[in-house]
């Protein structure tokens, strides 16, 4: 009886054990065919997050001792001009072509975080964690002028199209200044806040804000009238910029994401969504059509304005992608970040 008892587990042992087997090939065939299946609907997504890497930098430019926050073409397209952070604390001009240094100028104490060139490029404006404006002679390297009277630190600094004026966003907010005299001008009225980049339309009648609670603002330049914020982002808004022509304001944001808006009734127009990581620069090319756009995934995206697609993507920074900017002709763009280095990309022939 001991003995029929012991055949009969024997039995179920050995039946088990192929069920098991039986079972685990099973599942390892689902997990094949999910797989199978997975993998080729995959790759047919994977442009939805964006285009495949198509480029590659045509040049790279080295020579600052830290981050490189922003980078900013003269109207002629021949040179650059970068604002560094520690150790150099320097704005640093450079040609754009061969990546040649050309001037090393050095005033502010501690990091540089904007530069941008006058419309005719003869002056430089720039600012920093030192909580000053400092103008200068591009062509001489000169210091022209520095503006102390910010409570402060400078994110941003740029000038209006007409070289008159000079508008500066920090951790309180936008204010305008004369450029000869370095006196605050207009008081900008309606919702202020710490604010991390600026932008003057191209007819310099409006001033756009983009803001750490997540909206984007634009102000009359002439009476300081505020006349739209833009909300609609879920995060802080790090980049704006108008288009060439005026009618839309495109902001970068920490959601991941770019949008467009109108600059006249403040309505959302597109979202591009494409970038894995917050998007801390946003650029439109001169002729409005194409946007460029960085930010911490490291990746340049070049984005049809029309229908939102992703037609181009750079790849090259080994750090966060801080600035970017198309050249006057928009044959080339150029892109700074944390590795250190400016890059220029070709766009177009």
């Amino acid at each position: 009886m001991l003995s029929s008892s012991k055949t009969t587990m024997r039995d179920h042992t050995k039946w088990f054990r192929v069920f098991c087997v039986l079972l685990s090939a099973l599942i390892v065939l689902v997990i094949v065919l999910i797989v199978g299946a997975l993998v080729p609907w995959w790759l047919t997504r994977q442009p939805t997050f964006g285009a495949p890497v198509t480029g590659q930098s045509i040049l790279v430019i080295q020579g600052h001792g830290g981050w490189v926050n922003r980078v900013s073409f003269s109207s002629d397209g021949t040179h650059i001009a970068s604002a560094g952070g520690a150790p150099d604390v320097a704005v640093k001009m450079w040609n754009s072509k061969t990546g040649e240094l050309l001037r090393t100028l050095i005033s502010h104490k501690y990091d540089v975080y904007s530069v941008a060139y006058s419309q005719d490029s003869h002056y430089l404006v720039s600012g920093g964690h030192d909580k000053t404006l400092k103008v200068w002679n591009s062509e001489s390297g000169q210091l022209v002028r520095t503006i102390e009277e910010l409570e402060q630190h400078v994110r941003d600094a740029e000038f209006s199209p007409d070289g008159l004026h000079i508008a500066s966003a920090d951790g309180i907010g936008v204010r305008m200044w004369n450029a000869a005299t370095g006196q605050e001008e207009v008081k900008l009225r309606g919702e202020q806040g710490p604010t991390l980049r600026i932008a003057f339309s191209p007819d310099g009648q409006r001033l756009a804000a983009a803001r750490i609670d997540g909206t984007a603002c634009v102000w009359n330049t002439a009476t300081g009238e505020q006349l739209l914020v833009f909300r609609g982002h879920n995060e802080r808004v790090c980049d704006v910029t108008f288009s060439p022509d005026g009618k839309r304001v495109a902001t970068a944001c920490w959601d991941h994401s770019v949008k467009v808006w109108d600059a006249i009734t403040g309505q959302e127009i597109v979202t591009f969504t494409g970038h894995r990581a917050p998007v801390s620069a946003v650029a439109f090319s001169p002729d409005g059509k194409h946007l460029a756009s960085g930010g911490d995934d490291k990746i340049v995206r070049i984005w049809n304005v029309s229908d939102a697609r992703e037609v181009l993507a750079f790849s090259g920074h080994a750090g966060n992608i801080r600035s970017v900017a198309f050249s006057p002709d928009g044959k080339r763009l150029a892109s700074c970040g944390e590795d250190k280095t400016i890059r220029i990309w070709k766009v177009r022939d």
